[in-house]
């Protein structure tokens, strides 16, 4: 199945809406949904990965961000930062530690924010 641009960043939203609502199941439902469709987008591999970390699915999440994000984008500075979220939450502080510092030090505003906050915590 082939879909616009348009209609994945539609449906991504609704995926990020689900997910910040408090409604995980349905938003992975959506998002995996969406990766089926634009498989070979980053954005799309971004949000299905950061409502795996608002549901509590570390383990995918840190799959789909070190090994298609990272992969294909080194110095993705979200990636690293929700990357980092992930291991702390399965208690990987160090490595954790080392890219959040490196969001912070390189990230955007938004970035670096999240960042130090899970560095301060």
């Amino acid at each position: 199945m082939q879909a616009s641009v348009q209609l994945l960043q539609l449906m991504s939203e609704i995926g990020y809406m689900a997910c910040f609502s408090g409604d995980a199941s349905r938003s992975q439902t959506i998002m995996d949904g969406v990766s089926a469709i634009g498989v070979e987008q980053i954005p799309i591999k971004m949000g299905l990965a950061i409502t795996k970390v608002y549901g509590g699915l570390y383990d995918q999440a840190i799959n789909i961000l070190r090994d298609d994000i990272l992969v294909k984008e080194p110095e993705h500075m979200s990636a690293k930062c929700f990357l980092g979220i992930a291991l702390i939450q399965k208690g990987q502080r160090a490595e954790a530690r080392e890219l959040l510092e490196n969001v912070v030090q390189y990230g955007n505003k938004d970035e670096s924010s999240i960042a130090a906050a899970y560095l301060n915590s």
